[in-house]
């Protein structure tokens, strides 16, 4: 069935982009009218046509939460699961994500379950999500397991958002540091480079390095460009690869100050994840698998991985983690007393919790040291050129005199 890359219109005007399968053109636009929506243009993607970014076709961490915490919502209220699902289709903005819902809705008509409906979307649906909702399907309370889930997907998506919130500024700096630097150096500082030559003028130390970087970059830009992205291509490509992954989390598990932070981020990922996965009656050895597969880390992997194997040794949960450095010792307690007083995922969420929390003020206090350290460092970059210009004309105006 051909693909095609579509731009739509949603009832609200907003215009989409998204890609979408249809046996033709005709069809396609039937299709999305009887939707509610309104084909603009829609280019039929050749085989091997080029590579898919992943721009079109896709779901975003906030419609999904959205979702799940919607679909919750409704089945708590005894609306029927089937009808919640094709109410939850009928309202969806992103024609893409409505196509998946209504082909679940059809399955469960179908006699197809939740559970199995949703794998057949993985690039939609996790992992978490799909072993979550069928653990909840064997146990008959899918309704608890959708709100445990929508509980999951509120406090990952706040998460996600403290993280992102407490980097973008410094980032945005940074950045703005950099450029003002090489706009100086490329744009102003060339003019007063002109003047000390025609004046002869003797130049200190500091001039004639702010002379020897304008001059680089700017005859030599398309190197220094090349070199950029260079790096950072180099950087993406060898994060790719395991070893390089697992020599980046070691310097991020390892680093002062950013390998605490990491640590608890993925310690309170780790809990979180697991506390839900146990709650809505998910084995403790898949869960421990699904866990370790979200984490992110390949060093926390491992260490699940391990943890699995331990447990399936005959270990007990606690023995599994005790004396590792990338758990702290009060959350290898707190797992020891809650498998000693059956109450691990109590003890589980409250790590969660206490995790989030300390993540939360740690970004806080990550921002707020950053942002002064930075504003030190684009003045004195600033103030350096500054003052390697206004030396020699010190010198000009004295010898003058």
């Amino acid at each position: 069935m051909p693909k095609y890359d579509c731009e739509v219109k949603n009832a609200k005007g907003e215009i989409l982009k998204t890609q979408l399968t249809a046996d033709s053109l005709q069809k396609l636009s039937a299709a999305l009218s009887d939707k509610g929506f309104y084909l603009i243009k829609a280019t039929e993607v050749k085989a091997g046509g080029g590579f898919n970014f992943g721009f079109g076709g896709s779901v975003s961490q906030k419609e999904l939460m959205v979702f799940t915490v919607q679909l919750s919502t409704l089945v708590g209220s005894s609306i029927p699961l089937v009808e919640a699902v094709e109410i939850m289709g009928d309202q969806a903005d992103n024609p893409f994500f409505k196509d998946v819902i209504d082909k679940i809705g059809k399955d469960l008509r179908g006699g197809i379950s939740f559970s199995a409906g949703c794998r057949k979307f993985p690039k939609v649906f996790s992992n978490i999500f799909c072993n979550m909702i069928e653990a909840g399907e064997a146990g008959g309370m899918l309704d608890k397991v959708l709100a445990r889930l929508a509980l999951f997907a509120e406090a990952d998506s706040k998460m996600r958002g403290k993280i992102k919130g407490a980097l973008t500024m410094p980032v945005v700096q940074l950045v703005l540091a950099v450029g003002c630097v090489i706009f100086l150096l490329v744009k102003i500082f060339p003019n007063f480079t002109k003047m000390f030559k025609k004046m002869k003028a003797e130049l200190p130390a500091l001039t004639k390095t702010m002379i020897f970087l304008s001059d680089t970059l700017i005859e030599n830009y398309i190197i220094c460009l090349g070199v950029v992205v260079g790096t950072i291509v180099g950087i993406y490509a060898l994060f790719q690869t395991e070893i390089g992954e697992t020599m980046i989390n070691h310097f991020m598990v390892r680093a002062p100050v950013v390998g605490t932070l990491t640590k608890k981020i993925a310690v309170g990922r780790f809990c979180r994840t697991f506390c839900s996965l146990l709650a809505a009656g998910v084995p403790i050895l898949n869960a421990l698998k699904i866990t370790g597969s979200v984490m992110g880390n390949k060093l926390f992997e491992r260490l699940i991985e391990e943890m699995a194997t331990g447990v399936q040794g005959g270990k007990r949960l606690a023995a599994t983690i005790k004396g590792s450095y990338l758990f702290p010792t009060m959350v290898q307690k707190m797992i020891e007393v809650g498998e000693n007083s059956g109450n691990l995922e109590i003890m589980l969420e409250k790590a969660a919790d206490f995790f989030d929390q300390e993540v939360a003020e740690a970004l806080d206090g990550l921002t707020s040291a950053l942002t002064p350290i930075l504003t030190v460092f684009m003045g004195i970059m600033i103030g350096g050129i500054a003052l390697s210009v206004f030396m020699p004309l010190f010198s000009i105006v004295q010898q003058m005199k």
